[in-house]
Formats: C-alpha cells, structure tokens, sequence
C-alpha cells in the first residue's frame, strides 16, 4: 500500500524510481500481497497497487502484471458486497474503487477526480492515520466544507470565461458557418478540466480560440473547401495578408477575418508576456498545421491510402493538439526561451507522443463513420493496406497497442522532462489525457450530446459541488 503510493507519488514528482520495489509484494503465482504471510488482501491496497501500475514506464512487466492482477481483483470485489464491508475503513471506497476502474489515470482528469473525491470524501472515516500515526485530522468536516468552497468559486470564474468566450464566437461571425461544428463549451471544458486554476485564465482562452479554429480548418479542409480555395486560405495565412480575402468565397472571408484578428490579438498578449514579438513564431505553427491539413485533402481528393508510417507522420501534426498547445505555452506564465519551446517543439519526442496518442485514440472511434463518408485514409485502414492479410479486428488491435506503448513512453517524457516548465509540462500531458477521456466511449466532441462528455462538462463547469 505504502510502497505502491510513495512510487507513484516519486514519479510524478519527478523521482525517476525502479518499480522493481512492487517485486518484493509478488508472491510465487504472480498475485499481489500487502505484508508477507497475508492471506486475504484489501481493497484500499489493491486499489493503491493499481493506481500505481497506471504510471508505467515502457517495458515494465511488473507493471503490466500489476495493473492485469489488481484490475480482476477490484472487478470481483465490486461484485462482492462483503468485500468492502470488511476490509473498507473509508466511507465510500466503492465509489474510488468505481470510478478508478472506468477512468485510469490517461483518463482522469484533475478537476473531475478532485470532484469524485470530493462525494465520496469521509470527514469521519476512522482511519489507521487517526489512531496509529496520531493524525487525528487526517479527515475533517472543515477541509471538506473549504474545498467545496473552492471548487465552486473556481467553477464561477469559468463560467464567466465561457460566457466571454461565448460571445467571441459570435461577434466574429462563426455562427454563419454551416458547414462546421459549433462546440466552444466542450472545447473550453478541456483547459479547465486541467489548467484550471484562476491564473491560466489567458491560457484557457488561448487554448479554447485555438482549438475552436482547429476544428472549424479542419471540417474546411476535410470536407467543405475546393483544393483551389485551401491553397488561397494557406497561402493568405503565410503572406498574413489582408488583399486576398476579396477572392475568397463568403464562409471563408468569415473564417479568414476570424483567424487574423484573433491571432493578432493573441500575439499582442503574447508579446506582453513574452517580451518579445511571437507573431511570427504563431504564423509558423499554424503554416505547418495548414500543411497537415492540406495533404490530408489531397489524399482524399485521389482517394490514395497511404502506408501506415507515411499516414501517422501527417495525421499526429493534423490531429491539430500540438497547434493547440504550442501556442497556448506562451501564456502559463513563464518566459520560454526558444531552447525552452524547442524541448516541446514539433521536433521534441514529447509533442510527438501527444500527438500520436491523440491521432490513434480519435482513430479508434471515428474511423468506421468516417470511413461510410468516404473516407479513405485511417490509422486501421492504412495499417491493412499494409497487411492485407489480416482482418479489420486485428489492425484495430495493433492501432490500441501501439497506442498503448506510446502512452507508457509518454509517461516517463512526462517524468524525466525536467527542462521544461512544470506548466508547459502539464500542458502538454493533460491535452493527452484530455483527449483519451473526450474518445473513451466514442466521438466526444463531434458527439458531445451522445456520450459521457455531456455529463463531465456538467459537473466540471455547470453543476456546483453540494
């Protein structure tokens, strides 16, 4: 128990501790004890051991051995209501063991676990830190009432930036778009899921304008826009040129306006922050975005599949998240050199990662639709041109193992990249996270309506803790 939490707390921390101390806790049928001689095992230790093994590192057998072992033994005792009784010192350990099983920690995002524990939080919980450690305010009716205090005024101050925000959408005209997706809530729900306290407020806003003009470029490019009409668009963004909106057809000359102004204001700030212009620096990314998205077109246009290496080269730039985030770092507060920005650049393996665990998971669930539209080019689909040999449930199961690894190697760049910003860190890791969550049952975003996502955005942004 102890052991499992102080690794995983070490690591996060940026300890770069071995797991093979949970060696020492494997009996000689690969099953996970507490203290040697035990013959029954806990609920709170398993489910400690199994939060664990979330923080993995690649190649980390034990690890994936833990993770498999704890997963069967909290699925069997949510099915054993004598489990709890007996061993639970905790008022709703059913609970923390309920949600840690539906949402690991890829998926967990801190705004909505610190909500979780918040509910099932027991201010009378008689735990051994009360007695034998002599912690008698361990769990405390205070810190409860205080935190509830906490989590709902935070929630107000987003409210008041989704309004803002809101109202942005419409003042620049993106409500006349019909061929594009309306979602400035579900989008800003992800800065605050995650970068949520009241000083990212910039941030939160850069990421939510950012994200929305992702996918408004993106259901242009995929699907709306004439090859002609996106090489006008791509060639307006990299001249920043105003002269060539009089070509443009009606909806792009709105999307255009809508991009230039706000991305003027945007480096405005930015140079105030940074001290220094970073218009061009945000021009760059967006022209190797508009690149991404391009041949993705072009690729559709001749209904060409590429291989599955030259299709996740394109689709983990066009997946949009490192746009996102590489223009969202210049407002976490820090002054980022350009040695800082290269270390989460497009060339760094962590942006990298990001990507490629964003691109694979949105595959995962939207590549059959996408696919009845005509769509020819996916991660599965490029994966059986491949191996034409193999059936379509094979391929999906190679694209989850290859996501997988790419998690696990995610974890310890998380870890192990010190050099950069704790905020810049965070960003870059949650916006992964974030997006396993808004794909774990299907198209959260396209289809916010539909999945569990409705309910997270409720309770991260709308629905005050009682």
């Amino acid at each position: 128990d102890d052991t499992a939490m102080g690794l995983r707390i070490l690591r996060l921390h940026g300890y770069n501790v071995s797991s093979d101390v949970l060696k020492t806790f494997r009996d000689e049928n690969g099953e996970f004890f507490c203290f040697l001689g035990q013959t029954q095992r806990g609920v709170t230790d398993m489910l400690n051991v199994n939060r664990c093994s979330h923080v993995a590192f690649p190649g980390e057998t034990i690890m994936e051995e833990a993770k498999t072992c704890t997963e069967r033994y909290l699925r069997n005792a949510l099915e054993d209501v004598g489990a709890f009784d007996k061993w639970a010192l905790k008022k709703n350990i059913r609970g923390e063991v309920e949600y840690a099983l539906k949402y690991p920690w890829h998926r967990s995002m801190p705004r909505l676990e610190a909500r979780s524990y918040i509910e099932h939080y027991g201010p009378n919980d008689v735990w051994l830190g009360k007695t034998m450690y002599m912690m008698p305010y361990i769990s405390n009716e205070k810190y409860l009432e205080l935190v509830k205090l906490d989590f709902n005024h935070v929630q107000s101050l987003h409210q008041k930036e989704l309004r803002d925000l809101r109202r942005w959408w419409t003042s620049s005209g993106f409500t006349e778009l019909k061929f594009t997706r309306e979602r400035v809530t579900e989008i800003y729900f992800s800065p605050a899921s995650f970068m949520f306290e009241p000083e990212f407020a910039t941030c939160r806003a850069v990421y939510t304008k950012t994200s929305n003009f992702t996918v408004i470029l993106d259901d242009l490019y995929d699907a709306h826009g004439t090859l002609d009409d996106l090489k006008l668009f791509s060639d307006s963004v990299k001249k920043w040129d105003l002269s060539l909106v009089d070509r443009m057809p009606e909806d792009m000359k709105i999307c255009f306006m809508g991009f230039y102004n706000t991305f003027n204001e945007i480096a405005e700030e930015g140079r105030k922050r940074q001290g220094r212009d970073v218009l061009g620096y945000i021009r760059n990314v967006w022209e190797i975005q508009l690149e991404a998205y391009t041949k993705e077109a072009e690729w559709s246009a001749a209904r060409y599949v590429p291989s599955f290496d030259e299709y996740i080269e394109n689709a983990s730039v066009s997946i949009a998240l490192g746009t996102v985030v590489l223009i969202s770092a210049l407002f976490t507060g820090e002054i980022l050199t350009d040695d800082v920005l290269s270390k989460i650049g497009r060339g760094s393996r962590f942006l990298q990662l990001m990507g490629l665990t964003g691109r694979l998971v949105n595959d995962t669930k939207t590549y059959e639709a996408e696919r009845g539209q005509g769509e020819v080019a996916s991660a599965v689909q490029c994966y059986m041109k491949d191996h034409p040999e193999i059936p379509e449930e094979e391929a999906l199961k190679h694209v989850y193992t290859v996501m997988e690894n790419a998690l696990d190697e995610l974890n310890r760049e998380f870890v192990n990249n010190r050099e950069v910003p704790d905020s810049c860190r965070r960003l870059v890791f949650e916006t992964a996270r974030i997006m396993q969550l808004f794909y774990m049952d299907g198209d959260g975003l396209t289809l916010s309506h539909e999945t569990e996502i409705k309910e997270h955005v409720k309770n991260c942004l709308f629905h005050p803790v009682a």
